[in-house]
């Protein structure tokens, strides 16, 4: 059973169908069609918002444009959080509030907020925060990982 037609690779496909398949828009370029790297992030974002304006025709998408990208970091002692935010006069406007789990981005527009969940615990008290080029970068200390145990009283009755 050696047969060509079952040996083919995932680049032998019909890229022409696939392509149709999704309304012309790829996740990626395709081997045969485009030689350019594209942009799996901007191409997800463009996919979810056609999407959403094709089955919600009346409904502008806004909740994309004031939320942030993110990127987290995870070290061995330290969590590093970027947060792109190209607009500096935005920036000012943010409150930046932390607890043990999670960031959250106060005074965007429309009064709206943004979490973003850590992946370990951290010393909110640690938090340095700076600006620049148009990237938020938070550098928090992780909490350590040993749990002590507690004396507890038992009270007899």
């Amino acid at each position: 059973m050696s047969d060509s037609k079952n040996n083919n690779s995932f680049f032998d496909m019909n890229w022409k169908q696939f392509e149709q398949f999704f309304n012309g828009k790829l996740p990626f370029p395709a081997p045969s069609l485009s030689g350019d790297n594209g942009d799996p992030v901007t191409w997800v974002e463009g996919y979810i918002k056609d999407v959403l304006n094709r089955t919600l025709p009346n409904v502008e998408v806004q909740a994309l444009k004031h939320h942030f990208h993110s990127e987290i970091f995870d070290t061995h002692n330290n969590i590093i959080t970027k947060i792109h935010i190209p607009d500096k006069a935005q920036a000012r406007k943010i409150r930046l509030m932390l607890n043990p789990y999670q960031i959250r981005l106060e005074g965007l527009p429309d009064d709206k907020t943004q979490t973003i969940r850590l992946a370990s615990q951290i010393v909110p008290s640690s938090c340095k925060a700076v600006y620049k080029n148009g990237i938020l970068q938070l550098h928090m200390r992780k909490q350590p990982i040993d749990h002590p145990y507690t004396d507890v009283n038992i009270r007899f009755m």
